[in-house]
């Protein structure tokens, strides 16, 4: 029985994805399938993943035309025969027990998914990030309002299948789209306090453009895409106050490194303003967002004005301090 699918969605990373391909190989859970997705590299990567699945009988590939990540993952979940499923970013790796240590936390709790925290790398630092920093009673809502990749997560497959929980072809910020989402289907979430995924920050990914990129307005999108996930579930107003956070964290409080970089994105400072009054003009009262750090709450504030003589300023403040 395959206890895990691994899904590893692949674009010019022949870099990369040889260490990435190895710490899953290595690790110590054996009965798991590796569904490797080339998403139309133009590099040698797909020489080095034809190597690898003639090597192991664990790896599968699947070559395709780029789409973007998004589409790859859907193929690898279709593809899936796991308990369960997780994803891995193909620049990035998994520590040797990571499997192993979040199926058996998942059997001995019955639960649907298994969270753990993670290292996140960059050229000059290493630190341990909490996978769900701000905890509560409710697991549910705590999963929900943390971070969105899929990348430190098991989830039981048929849970994706059966509700038809895709993601989205945006080119970026799929994940927001989908993954907050999946916590209403599951009967039960555990959470692994142990950094267990090593999460690299590259230069020159999609997500650290230096020029302005058009893929960083289908944020609107995919938060329109998860807005209405929850309303088919029929517990939007259970979890109102969780998604009017996510609204707040990606729009006013992520809206001026995703925007105010580029002149292009100045613009956008008027149209989230606008999406906030619209959608949730008492934002300042939500709970989630009160127990905020000062600096965030104030980064708020000002992108909300509108002003961009004190915005950009505050930015350019902002990236110093960060800097030294």
């Amino acid at each position: 029985m395959v206890k895990v699918s691994v899904i590893v969605p692949a674009y010019n990373e022949e870099n990369h994805i040889k260490v990435c391909l190895d710490s899953i190989i290595s690790n110590d859970l054996k009965e798991i399938e590796i569904i490797v997705i080339n998403d139309g590299s133009t590099d040698g990567t797909a020489k080095i993943l034809e190597e690898y699945e003639s090597k192991y009988d664990i790896i599968t590939v699947v070559s395709k035309e780029n789409e973007g990540q998004g589409s790859a993952r859907n193929i690898g979940i279709d593809l899936a025969k796991g308990e369960f499923v997780t994803f891995i970013d193909s620049d990035d790796e998994i520590h040797t027990n990571m499997l192993s240590k979040m199926y058996s936390k998942l059997q001995q709790e019955q639960a649907d998914i298994c969270v753990c925290d993670y290292f996140e790398i960059t050229n000059t630092n290493k630190a341990v990030k909490k996978a769900i920093p701000q905890k509560t009673e409710d697991i549910k809502k705590d999963y929900i309002v943390s971070v969105a990749g899929p990348c430190n997560k098991l989830i039981r497959t048929e849970i994706l299948k059966k509700n038809k929980l895709y993601f989205p072809k945006t080119g970026i910020y799929e994940d927001i789209a989908i993954v907050p989402l999946i916590a209403t289907y599951a009967n039960k979430i555990t959470y692994l306090e142990e950094p267990l995924y090593y999460y690299y920050i590259r230069q020159g990914s999609t997500m650290r453009q230096t020029q302005f990129n058009e893929k960083l307005l289908s944020i609107y999108n995919v938060l329109e895409i998860l807005e209405n996930g929850f309303k088919q579930t029929k517990e939007i107003e259970q979890y109102k106050e969780e998604l009017e956070f996510i609204y707040i964290k990606h729009l006013l409080y992520a809206g001026n490194g995703r925007f105010l970089e580029y002149k292009e994105g100045k613009q956008e400072v008027k149209k989230i303003a606008n999406i906030m009054k619209l959608k949730y003009p008492n934002w300042r009262k939500n709970k989630y967002y009160k127990k905020q750090s000062k600096l965030l709450k104030l980064n708020c504030n000002i992108f909300y004005s509108n002003c961009l003589f004190i915005i950009i300023p505050f930015q350019k403040l902002k990236d110093i301090i960060r800097k030294l």
